[in-house]
C-alpha cells in the first residue's frame, strides 16, 4: 500500500507535527541506536520549526491587521495623545533553544533518513514519531489514473480550455501541458474542476494545439502515472 508524505501540506498541522517529533525523538532516539548528539540537534531545529510554523507565525499574522490600522490612525486619526506606532512583540520561543543555521527542514528531513535506518527502528516507531504517511486511498475501478476533459470557452480576447477532472479521493492534480508539440511545461496544481487556462497564444491571432496530461498530487507531491494526454485546438 503506498503512503502519503509523512509532513503535513498544512501550515496549521506543522506546529504540533514538530512538537510531537521533538518530545518522542527524545524518548526513542537513543534507544533505536542514534548518537544523542544528532538526536539533540534534530530536536533542536524540530523545536524551532514548531515556534516559527506555530506560536511566532500565528503571532505576525495577528500583528499584521492591526498594524495596518494603526497606519490609518496615523493618517486620519484625532485626539491629543502623541501617536506611536505599535511594536511586535513576539511571544516567547520554547525554553532551551540553541541558535541554529538556516536549513532546519532539510536537515531534519535527511535526519528521518537516518532513523529510518537505525538499528532499532521499526514502523511503530515511526508512527508515534509522525515519520510514517497514511496509507494512500485506493485507486477507483479502472485504474489509477486521473479522468482529464477539454473544453472550449470563448471570451473577447481568445478561446480559452477548461480541463474537468475527476479527483477520485485525491487531494488534487499535478497538470503539465505542452504547445504546438513543445515540450511539457509544469501547469498548475489544481485541487478544483475545471482548472481554466488562460495563457495567451504563442503567437498573437495564430491558432495553437495545446495538449495536457495529468497526474494525482497529494500531501504536496505528485504520485502515480499520467493520463493519457488530451489535446485540443485553441483560436484566437
Amino acid at each position: 500500500m503506498k503512503r502519503k508524505f509523512y509532513y503535513p501540506s498544512k501550515v496549521a498541522e506543522q506546529s504540533p507535527w514538530h512538537f510531537n517529533y521533538s518530545d518522542q525523538l527524545i524518548v526513542h532516539g537513543v534507544n533505536i541506536g542514534l548518537v544523542l548528539g544528532d538526536v539533540t540537534a534534530s530536536v533542536n531545529d524540530s523545536r524551532h520549526l514548531g515556534y516559527a510554523t506555530g506560536a511566532w507565525l500565528n503571532s505576525v499574522r495577528e500583528f499584521g491587521p492591526g498594524s495596518t490600522g494603526q497606519v490609518e490612525v496615523l493618517k486620519y486619526g484625532t485626539g491629543a495623545t502623541p501617536f506611536t506606532l505599535p511594536e511586535f512583540l513576539p511571544p516567547a520561543p520554547p525554553a532551551g533553544l540553541t541558535a541554529v543555521l538556516p536549513g532546519a527542514l532539510a536537515r531534519l528531513f535527511r535526519f528521518v533518513g537516518m532513523i529510518k535506518s537505525a538499528p532499532g527502528y521499526t514502523e511503530g516507531i515511526g508512527l508515534l514519531l509522525g515519520v510514517v504517511g497514511e496509507e494512500l486511498p485506493p485507486p477507483p475501478p479502472g485504474g489509477g489514473v486521473p479522468r482529464i476533459s477539454l473544453l472550449l470557452n470563448q471570451v473577447p480576447e481568445q478561446q480559452q480550455v477548461l480541463l474537468k477532472f475527476f479527483k477520485d479521493g485525491h487531494q488534487g492534480l499535478w497538470i503539465e501541458s505542452r504547445r504546438n508539440g513543445g515540450a511539457w511545461e509544469f501547469l498548475t496544481i489544481s485541487t478544483k474542476s475545471p482548472h481554466i487556462d488562460t495563457r495567451a497564444l504563442l503567437v498573437a491571432n495564430q491558432a495553437e494545439v495545446r495538449e495536457y496530461r495529468a497526474m494525482f498530487w497529494d500531501a504536496g507531491q505528485p504520485n502515480g502515472d499520467w493520463c493519457d494526454v488530451a489535446k485540443i485546438t485553441v483560436s484566437p
